[in-house]
């Protein structure tokens, strides 16, 4: 389900088709949900046979443990290990065989990871923990199913709560509400410019440039291009899918609030990713202590090594996870009496350099990347100079800048207001020049999302 692929929306648009005769031909059978069921069912074996298998696997493993009715902390923890264990199979097992042995199987080194795995597994995982330790009712099979297969986010998010999510599925119901319609597609519209024209141009003309690590301007550069890249594409996909389900009259929960205006790390992680940090502060952060425990210092770097670990197998991750975790527990740069904007722009700076961490998987690299931004003698004329070599052409160049400096804007008009976040950017007029603006800057090539195999 790669919402940039013109195949996804033909597939989805075939599928509410059909849908809507059946609908029309059996009114009042009430086959809506069983209908949604198979819309997302299908779209996920397209994607391929063995994500809608281990999809069908976890899902099976989570409603026969909430059929069981759980009773004790030994049978809840079996099952989320059962639960995790295809996560950790096709996520950490090629990491960890190749630090045992030194390298990894054939059998394990091409491995990938099936779609949305990351996401559906820890949204299954809340559904138990939530329905036990909350004694909730069981849900029904055909709404606990499309709770953990709604197409929109199954893939990449937002990890969705029982208590948010499952009241909807229980009353879904395919109808037409354009007003509805209208703003979901201003949000759809909003995410392919992300993705389309921003996310795809960024990750091609970056591609052009050659980074050498040991000139710090051009280590900025490849820093600055892959935090907007990122944001883009992540909060791109997390914006269509939440513009598809408004669209059907569900309401998700936007995963992304302005991150990049904020001005401290710990208001950085309520913005960014937003599900996903309430996920690890219910599930992990509270019932370890929370805020009441006499550690909080170290559980919170805790907690970060653990969502480091959940974002990738490897070194960096968790090294881009504890880092995270120090700078949230450090007084934010409010402090230093700077102007709000200086404050604002130096926190940007901080948040790309820490992107450093995720992206580059060399270590040997990327402590020589690291290095180099932090030697002062290292910022020379030499290597200011250097920056134009580092593109094929004077053309790429501008281009680069274009493209950096549109993301620039688009971040600026997002507003950074929690309260309607993106207002100006989903307005009609807005919306009316980013449909003009994918037409004309539709990339040539098509990456799939950042976290589309995570």
């Amino acid at each position: 389900m790669n919402f940039s692929l013109p195949g996804f929306w033909l597939s989805l648009f075939a599928g509410l088709v059909v849908i809507g005769c059946v609908v029309s031909l059996w009114r009042g059978r009430r086959l809506d949900r069983w209908l949604l069921a198979g819309l997302s069912l299908t779209l996920l074996g397209l994607e391929s046979a063995l994500t809608l298998g281990v999809f069908l696997f976890v899902f099976g493993v989570t409603y026969l443990a909430l059929r069981a009715g759980l009773r004790s902390r030994v049978s809840l923890g079996l099952i989320l290990v059962f639960q995790l264990a295809p996560l950790i199979f096709y996520k950490y097992a090629p990491f960890f065989m190749g630090q045992i042995s030194g390298k990894t199987p054939d059998l394990l080194r091409d491995l990938l990871i099936p779609v949305g795995l990351s996401f559906y597994t820890f949204q299954m995982v809340g559904i138990v923990i939530d329905t036990v330790k909350g004694r909730e009712p069981l849900p029904s099979f055909i709404d606990c199913l499309n709770f953990a297969s709604f197409f929109p986010q199954i893939v990449a998010g937002p990890i969705e709560r029982r208590s948010d999510l499952l009241p909807q599925m229980e009353g879904f119901r395919f109808r037409l509400d354009w007003d509805a319609i209208e703003s979901g597609v201003r949000w759809i519209v909003l995410g392919l410019f992300m993705k389309l024209t921003l996310a795809e141009n960024l990750a091609a003309e970056s591609a052009t440039v050659v980074i050498d690590a040991g000139n710090p301007f051009l280590v900025w550069l490849e820093c600055l291009f892959y935090s907007f890249r990122v944001y883009n594409d992540f909060a791109g996909y997390s914006f269509i899918a939440y513009g598809v389900a408004h669209c059907l009259g569900i309401q998700l929960t936007l995963n992304f609030l302005s991150p990049y205006w904020t001005t401290n790390f710990r208001d950085f992680w309520r913005h960014w990713h937003v599900s996903l940090s309430q996920w690890f502060r219910d599930y992990l952060y509270i019932p370890l202590g929370g805020n009441r425990s006499p550690w909080r210092p170290a559980l919170i770097l805790l907690v970060f090594v653990v969502s480091g670990v959940w974002h990738g197998a490897g070194w960096n991750f968790l090294l881009w996870g504890g880092v995270h975790g120090l700078l949230v527990l450090l007084p934010p740069w409010s402090r230093l009496g700077l102007p709000k904007a200086v404050v604002r722009v130096l926190h940007l700076a901080m948040v790309s350099v820490t992107w450093l961490l995720f992206f580059e998987r060399d270590t040997t690299l990327l402590f020589e990347k690291l290095g180099t931004l932090v030697s002062p003698f290292d910022y020379s004329v030499v290597h200011l100079k250097a920056v134009m070599a580092a593109f094929p052409s004077k053309s790429a160049m501008i281009s680069s800048a274009m493209i950096l400096g549109l993301s620039a804007l688009a971040i600026a008009l997002e507003g950074g207001s929690s309260k309607k976040p993106y207002a100006l950017l989903t307005h009609r007029f807005f919306c009316l020049v980013m449909i003009v603006m994918i037409y004309l800057f539709q990339p040539a090539t098509y990456h799939e999302f950042i976290y589309f195999n995570f």
